[in-house]
């Protein structure tokens, strides 16, 4: 039988395709394989970003690496699995920020949105779990991107859960940590989470997380209430508080009235207090503290105060204050409970005396009740600390109405002399003693006809045996145009308020601000001298005016010739009982008087115009846009000049964060400079804080003209 070739080919065709299906599949077994335990591998070794490819026994690791050292740590982790001939990388790096910044905003409305850099998906979840945990009700959207360059991850990753945790207790507000310094701002939801969130920020910071800024503000409540309830055995005070140091004042202030009882704080920090509450609650703290007991409610802008008065005197004394102390803007509903007793007659009027010794301070004379006597003492006793009080009062009902204002009229006068006696008889007040401060000894008859007012009619007889001062030093500075400074020394208090009228007048447009002390010493001569000097320094464009000693010294810049030889020709001409005067006065130049015209439109544009920012921040409200345009008008108007712009804030918070806020709110002013065109080579910035007042910090109005923004022109 013949083979036949043909027949044979055909058989071998179906053997080979057997043979590449068989190989196929173990080539895809292999490589299955390869692929799950080469996987299994990097998961172990903490590298979730990467996986392999396999040709054969072949890899190409692919993936995102967070850190410089996982690539090689992958390639490392493939190469050490069995059957592994040939591994090769393709692993990207993500990017590398020079500023690892993160941040997390609560918006108030249910969200919570986080943006900024994680350093690894695993890092990003734990934040994410963090921010879900805080935030269980809201809506966590997430914005984060994944960098390199983060810092210590434990540290970083503490201080994201650690703001997050403060951030769920504000109404809205926003963290961020640059690198691991922490900065939160925003409003507290409650004030519970408001001391909750202050007290974790100032004490319980994680390990490594230093607190950059901290603007967290209380919340703001619609009916502010506050109230104070008093009992033989103390004083609880309760509700709302406007900030930390009003609490403490308060709390201070109702210590200091109820000496020897337990004061009791339970109030809580919210913002929303009506204007005049700390006077109107500390009116109400020193009057209850003359009761026996008794309550005061605020709500709002309504004072309720109930007691029981020891006596008549006392309770009518405690309304008077009520209605005289309180602000206004209060309405006030009282009702004081009180014994009725029979006055005795008594012969030579009601009398009662305060001996200022020199070893100790007797009480004499009447009393109208046991307390009214134990508030006397101890006022007494506050005083003159350290001084042994000699009680020698008998009570005796029929003080005149009043008695109070008059008899601590007459101790406050005592306290700055050296020996006296204050006497009060019926309703007349009579000082005398011996003092050796001359400013003592001229102010206190003035002083103690003012305190006692039109309650009782006061005089008052001091002794001055010490020795006369001569060698006063005061000067009137007029370098800006928003303000004079008056400082140093003068005589009296009458002089010093004579001097800041006086620079008031001569200088109208300008503020005035006293930093005077009274020293004791004759003004008969001295004030007619200042005065003068001051006149002078009016006639200046800018300039000192000084008195030291008995010489006087006016110099500065006048603005022509003619103004110069007149102030020169008054100084020359002498002054009054010995003073002697010199001069130092030079005439602008032409550029000097255009910087000076400059300087008037810049001051000019920031009177008319607004120039404000949000409460406790940098950024300029909208409607300050007009201003600062018509203020970079003026300021391409005069190339030739360089414009210094100074922040200036008021007295309230820190002074470290007081003089932040300057410097950024001058910063963010000369920004807006730039970009409307003026030239940043010509422009400086410069922060005072809270240094140069032109107004008292202790009124709203006085703050809000603290809180401001002045241009100083310079010649180049």
């Amino acid at each position: 039988m013949r083979c036949n070739p043909s027949y044979w080919l055909l058989g071998l065709v179906p053997i080979a395709m057997l043979s590449w299906a068989a190989v196929q599949l173990e080539h895809d077994g292999i490589e299955s394989d390869l692929g799950r335990r080469t996987q299994q591998a990097l998961e172990k070794s903490g590298l979730k970003g990467v996986a392999p490819i396999f040709s054969g026994r072949d890899a190409v690791v692919t993936g995102t690496a967070t850190d410089d050292s996982e690539p090689t740590r992958a390639l490392s982790s493939v190469r050490e699995v069995w059957g592994v001939r040939v591994a090769n990388g393709r692993i990207e790096l993500i990017d590398a920020v020079d500023k690892y910044i993160w941040s997390a905003e609560n918006r108030g409305d249910g969200r919570l949105i986080l943006t900024g850099f994680a350093p690894n998906d695993d890092t990003r979840k734990s934040v994410l779990k963090a921010a879900r945990a805080a935030f269980a009700e809201g809506e966590v959207i997430d914005q984060m991107k994944l960098a390199r360059g983060a810092p210590d991850r434990t540290a970083w990753l503490s201080g994201t859960a650690f703001a997050l945790t403060q951030l769920a207790q504000l109404k809205r507000g926003s963290a961020e940590l640059n690198e691991l310094g922490l900065t939160m701002i925003g409003e507290a939801a409650t004030p519970p989470s408001y001391k909750s969130v202050k007290a974790a920020l100032k004490s319980k910071l994680p390990k490594g997380i230093s607190l950059a800024l901290e603007q967290i503000t209380p919340p703001r409540i619609g009916l502010y209430q506050w109230a104070a309830k008093s009992t033989v055995s103390g004083v609880e005070l309760s509700g709302f508080s406007p900030s930390e140091s009003a609490r403490e004042k308060l709390a201070a202030r109702a210590k200091a009235a109820f000496r020897n009882a337990t004061v009791v704080d339970k109030t809580e920090i919210a913002d929303g207090a009506p204007d005049g509450f700390i006077a109107a609650a500390e009116t109400a703290l020193d009057q209850l503290a003359q009761l026996k007991s008794g309550s005061a409610d605020v709500k709002g802008r309504d004072l309720a105060f109930n007691g029981e008065a020891a006596d008549e005197p006392i309770a009518t004394d405690v309304r008077k204050k009520l209605r005289s102390t309180v602000p206004q803007s209060f309405k006030i509903t009282e009702q004081i409970r009180y014994p009725r007793i029979a006055a005795p007659a008594t012969a030579a009027g009601y009398v009662m005396s305060i001996v200022n010794g020199a070893t100790s301070i007797d009480v004499g004379g009447f009393i109208p009740s046991e307390a009214a006597r134990s508030a006397l003492v101890d006022a007494v006793r506050a005083r003159f600390p350290g001084r042994t009080v000699n009680d020698k009062m008998q009570v005796v009902a029929g003080a005149p109405e009043g008695w109070q204002q008059c008899i601590v009229a007459g101790l406050a006068a005592l306290q700055r002399l050296t020996t006296g006696k204050a006497e009060l008889t019926d309703r007349r007040l009579s000082v005398t003693g011996t003092t050796d401060d001359y400013g003592v000894a001229s102010s206190v008859p003035l002083d103690v006809k003012a305190a006692a007012g039109q309650i009782c009619e006061a005089q008052a007889d001091i002794e001055f045996n010490g020795k006369v001062r001569d060698d006063l030093s005061w000067k009137a500075v007029h370098e800006s145009t928003s303000q004079v400074l008056l400082q140093g020394d003068v005589p009296d208090d009458r002089t010093r308020v004579r001097l800041v009228e006086t620079a008031q007048q001569l200088f109208p447009s300008t503020s005035v601000a006293d930093q005077m002390r009274v020293v004791g010493a004759p003004s008969d001569a001295w004030l007619p001298t200042a005065v003068k000097a001051l006149e002078q320094l009016a006639r200046l464009e800018r300039g000192e005016a000084a008195v030291v000693a008995q010489q006087v010294t006016v110099r500065g810049l006048a603005e022509s010739d003619q103004i110069a030889a007149d102030v020169r020709s008054a100084v020359e001409s002498g002054f009054s009982d010995g003073f002697q005067g010199t001069h130092a006065i030079t005439v602008m130049s032409a550029v000097e008087k255009e910087a000076d015209e400059c300087q008037g439109l810049m001051r000019d544009a920031t009177n008319r115009g607004i120039l404000q920012f949000e409460r406790a921040k940098a950024d300029l409200t909208p409607d300050s846009t007009d201003t600062l345009k018509e203020l970079a008008q003026v300021a391409n108007a005069c190339p030739r000049f360089r414009i210094e712009i100074e922040g200036h804030t008021d007295a309230e918070g820190t002074d470290e964060r007081n003089q932040r806020l300057s410097d950024r709110r001058a910063r963010t002013v000369a920004d807006y400079l730039i970009s409307s065109g003026v030239d940043a080579n010509r422009l400086s910035t410069v922060g005072y804080g809270a240094t140069r007042p032109i107004a008292e910090n202790e009124t709203p109005d006085g703050r809000a003209k603290n809180r401001r923004i002045e241009f100083v022109v310079k010649v180049n």
